[in-house]
């Protein structure tokens, strides 16, 4: 876990940020935190709309993840260009060197073949920027990855919280039931690209979390369907669906199909038949109130007439890394 006086890797595994100043604010956090920093060498370059080539952005994901100092490796935000760097990445390398690696959105092309490949966990939660948004989001961020302890019952944000806005509430059940498994998950669009190769997500007996931003229902419907036909959800042991701001009927800000269905109305049609518990509307990814997720920790989902029990029953972090793999 990480510890007052430790050392983090700052890096940007994907797009460039656009605010290179912004970054003070970060490093402000991380300093009220106890925190000590390490920037990636290429960390403020640009390659077409990725924060440098694949090879700077490789090499400073691995020069930093080999680092001793280093307790965790935080990239600065998401975008695009995670998935270019999975057929060189050194996953032995990874797995001789216990981290934590937290984020979302395109950081889901690495968050689950770490997982998978190492067995470490992984975060979705936060990148580094937005790890302080508000106090819904940074509390749950300290719970995964500054304490021994199980982050526990899930809550949801205050009633006053801003950021709700006009989004759903946050537990809509989609299917009764009940379902223990490990989390797995991300960002759709992520773990559809994945699809066919040999860092598709495995869903068997996991609790599957999922979330978008910015897509029709009509896509997510395309995206959804194109799990089931590959029978991903066959043996998971149910299934979380994120707020996905900005994906109701015209949230893409593209042209509409006439007879786009609500997403609520999608998600009943896709999953309402499996048997499974389905809940729709957790805080995750790309909304201001982000939950901080562990990919491989195990979970509890309960979904009922009386409301939605979350809980995440084991510990993410250990007081100390366990000994290098060799």
């Amino acid at each position: 876990m990480l510890k007052k006086g430790d050392t983090v890797a700052i890096i940007t595994p994907s797009s460039p940020t656009f605010e290179p100043g912004s970054l003070k604010f970060s490093l402000d956090w991380l300093r009220k935190l106890g925190l000590k920093h390490k920037l990636g060498r290429h960390t403020f370059e640009s390659y077409s709309s990725y924060a440098g080539s694949d090879e700077a952005r490789l090499e400073d994901f691995h020069t930093l993840w080999a680092d001793p100092e280093v307790t965790a490796v935080l990239p600065l935000r998401g975008g695009a260009g995670a998935p270019r760097l999975l057929p060189k990445i050194d996953f032995d390398l990874i797995a001789a060197h216990p981290k934590i690696l937290c984020g979302f959105s395109d950081i889901t092309a690495l968050l689950i073949p770490i997982h998978q490949k190492t067995g470490l966990i992984t975060f979705h939660g936060p990148t580094l920027g937005l790890m302080y948004e508000n106090a819904y989001t940074h509390s749950y961020y300290l719970k995964a990855l500054m304490s021994t302890a199980p982050i526990g019952l899930v809550g949801d944000p205050a009633d006053d919280d801003d950021a709700w806005g006009f989004d759903y509430p946050p537990r809509i059940v989609i299917k009764e039931g009940k379902g223990r498994g490990r989390l797995t998950g991300g960002c759709l669009t992520l773990i559809r690209g994945l699809m066919g190769t040999p860092y598709e997500i495995d869903c068997r007996d996991k609790i599957v979390f999922l979330e978008d931003v910015d897509e029709e229902p009509h896509t997510i419907d395309r995206m959804i369907s194109q799990l089931l036909l590959a029978g991903k959800f066959d043996q998971a042991q149910g299934i979380i669906i994120g707020d996905c701001n900005g994906c109701r009927p015209g949230g893409s800000k593209r042209n509409v199909l006439p007879l786009n269905y609500s997403l609520e109305t999608m998600l009943r049609d896709r999953l309402g038949h499996l048997d499974i518990p389905v809940v729709f509307g957790l805080k995750i990814g790309h909304t201001i109130d982000k939950l901080t997720l562990p990919l491989g920790v195990m979970a509890h989902l309960e979904a009922t007439a009386n409301g939605v029990k979350f809980k995440i029953e084991e510990a993410a972090c250990a007081d100390k890394a366990p000994s290098s793999k060799k």
